[in-house]
């Protein structure tokens, strides 16, 4: 934690706040008044993700509050293993990856067993695929991602930071693929940062089942607390708030941990 906070000090200039002890940051989430958490764990290199995903499994059954999904890199040299382990051993619902930090497409041959896996066994996967906040074209866009729907069209499959810049063309792939949903993941939490309101809030009141409340917490400049403010001032419909903020996740969750 401390190496990622210096990483985005450094190469953005974000002077991220919270603390860096995953035990004070479980605190400050449930002081905040959350009563279940996705936590999410990825691996900047090769050959890490094992025991990473350890660690996750023994802080999450001290934190039963929270729900894991686990780190793989794409070059790891025991990745059918680590899947393996995560679902078998650890029983986590789905796992994580980072395209940008992992540089890969989230099409890569490299995954495809991770996801014949989560598709076989209805598990979860959330693959930051976006050009947002930070656009990459090699891999980030919306077009690996249809490539990826195209070949396993029954994923479990979240797309954080509601798929920033390519939010209007994720409606057609919302019409097809009923496993697809998008989180609002920082979306609303740094003001450097202008989202597109009107067309959020068009798509959202279009698609209320598809939409899942995401902060990005502690990666963020801000409490979670602001973001929901935000969202909020969208004047979105109560129902609307209700499945954003609990009841979409909710459902979510229940499909990536029914028994296969």
């Amino acid at each position: 934690m401390n190496a990622v906070f210096d990483y985005f000090n450094r190469l953005y200039h974000w002077p991220l706040q919270f603390s860096t002890n995953p035990d004070l940051l479980v605190q400050d989430l449930f002081d905040q008044g959350i009563d279940q958490a996705f936590i999410l764990a990825y691996t900047h290199k090769p050959g890490l993700s094992r025991q990473l995903n350890k660690w996750l499994a023994d802080f999450c059954q001290s934190n039963p509050k929270l729900i894991p999904f686990g780190a793989i890199h794409p070059h790891d040299p025991d990745f059918n293993k680590v899947i393996i382990e995560c679902f078998d051993r650890y029983n986590f619902p789905g796992m994580k990856l980072h395209c940008l930090v992992q540089q890969c497409r989230p099409d890569d041959e490299k995954l495809y067993p991770l996801y014949e896996i989560a598709a076989e066994r209805s598990k979860g996967i959330i693959i930051h695929a976006s050009n947002f906040p930070l656009p990459y074209k090699d891999y980030l866009g919306i077009k690996g991602i249809s490539r990826l729907l195209k070949r396993f069209p029954g994923l479990n499959l979240i797309i954080p930071h509601l798929g920033l810049y390519d939010l209007h063309n994720y409606t057609a792939l919302l019409e097809q693929y009923e496993g697809l949903a998008l989180d609002t993941s920082f979306v609303f939490q740094n003001q450097a940062f202008i989202p597109p309101l009107d067309e959020i809030r068009e798509i959202m009141l279009a698609y209320p089942d598809r939409f899942i409340y995401g902060s990005d917490f502690p990666f963020i400049l801000e409490p979670p607390q602001n973001g929901i403010e935000r969202i909020l001032k969208l004047d979105l419909p109560v129902d609307n708030y209700r499945k954003l903020f609990y009841q979409n996740a909710e459902l979510f969750f229940n499909k990536i941990t029914r028994p296969g």
